[in-house]
């Protein structure tokens, strides 16, 4: 192993999921800096961290008791934005815990690409323009959903809304579910532990995407809720 590149990383800890179908597992999060987006409602302070060689993150995490951990979370920021860190880091990794569990925005194909063999699920963000105010990345996503299914990876989206959601990001979104049959989880956004969508409108949004694809759930940012990380 060779230790030519370095990642910034924010923070590393053990904690539980808060999201997604895998809420409530227990993860070793590696939280890394920086992110080619800057969406609207992001909690992340980029500009704080540490710079770490493989060797260096791989003792660092070695500390912890990984027998107790069902994966180990690649979070951030955009973790893709690392990928040549991680072409060295995750072969050494994959030894320490059965399963990669990668967080990311969709956005970055050909970065996935490199270092998709090591991953063993995948948490993708549809982000919209209507909550996160970047723009449409519908075309990014879709490349990146080819390329994750095709390499046949657990898969599921994430998409984080609220009252100002249009009808076309719902009808976007569902279109690239149904085309690379994922599921899609919906996250009310959020001001810390507080909701800042409406039961009315979080039910209305809902409804309107189980009209269309049956493979939505409504799951909350749990640790919000419990005040963890």
């Amino acid at each position: 192993m060779t230790d030519s590149k370095k990642a910034k990383i924010n923070e590393i800890f053990d904690s539980i999921q808060g999201e997604g179908p895998y809420i409530g597992y227990r993860q070793l999060f590696i939280r890394f800096c920086g992110c080619n987006l800057l969406c609207d409602y992001c909690d992340t302070e980029f500009d704080k961290g540490q710079k770490y060689s493989s060797k260096e993150l791989l003792d660092k995490i070695k500390q912890f008791d990984l027998t107790h951990i069902h994966s180990i979370s690649l979070t951030g920021g955009e973790p893709l934005l690392q990928y040549e860190f991680l072409k060295e880091f995750l072969p050494e990794a994959k030894q320490l815990s059965p399963l990669i569990y990668l967080e990311t925005n969709g956005t970055m194909a050909n970065a996935l690409k490199n270092v998709i063999d090591y991953i063993d699920i995948i948490s993708m963000d549809f982000k919209i323009d209507s909550s996160a105010k970047i723009g449409d990345l519908f075309s990014k996503h879709d490349e990146f959903l080819k390329t994750s299914v095709n390499s046949k990876k657990h898969v599921f989206a994430k998409l984080v809304f609220d009252e100002n959601i249009k009808d076309f990001e719902i009808n976007e979104a569902v279109s690239l579910a149904q085309k690379y049959k994922v599921p899609v989880i919906l996250q009310p956004k959020m001001d810390g532990s507080e909701i800042c969508v409406s039961h009315d409108n979080i039910m209305k949004i809902f409804n309107k995407f189980t009209e269309k694809y049956n493979d939505v759930r409504l799951i909350g940012q749990v640790h919000k809720f419990f005040d963890i990380k």
